[in-house]
Order: C-alpha cells, then structure tokens, then sequence
C-alpha cells in the first residue's frame, strides 16, 4: 500500500497528512466533521484561542466516541441475551 500526501483544512489552516487510497475518504470526511465542530464552537465563542477550540472539539468528540461505545455494547450485551434465550 503505497501512501499519498492528502491536504485537508481546518479553521483556515492547511495539514498535510500521509494516507493510502483507502484510508482518503475517511481521513477527508473527519477532517471536514472536525472543521465543521471547531467552526461551531468558535462560532459560539469568538474569543476563544484556536487552542481552546482545538481542546473543546476534541473533548467533544470523544464524549461521542464514548457514548457510541457504551450503546455498542449496550446493544452487543442485549443480542449476546438475545441469543441466549432463543438458544434455550
């Protein structure tokens, strides 16, 4: 897998990141939803660094990483009972 520069932008400014053909889309469409939530919050708080913004987009979007993980094995545990019950 041979890997290409992709150039996304966030908040005006310009990252370079190595990715092969697969991983493009994904890399461009995160890129494009961690713009679109740093413009949010800064749109909220214009005084905000673009540190801060960087920081509450992040702890942002890991808090929906977790509460996607807790429904994940929320609905894993229910199927895993589920199964059992028609098993028996």
């Amino acid at each position: 897998m041979s890997q290409q520069k992709v150039t996304v932008r966030i908040l005006e400014r310009e990252y370079q990141f190595a990715a092969t053909d697969e991983e493009r889309s994904s890399l461009l469409s995160a890129a494009d939803q961690l713009d679109a939530t740093m413009r949010s919050i800064k749109g909220n708080n214009s005084t905000l660094s673009a540190d801060k913004v960087a920081i509450m987009a992040a702890l942002n979007i890991s808090h929906e990483m977790m509460q996607l993980k807790h429904a994940h094995n929320k609905i894993t545990q229910l199927n895993n009972n589920l199964q059992k019950h028609l098993n028996d």
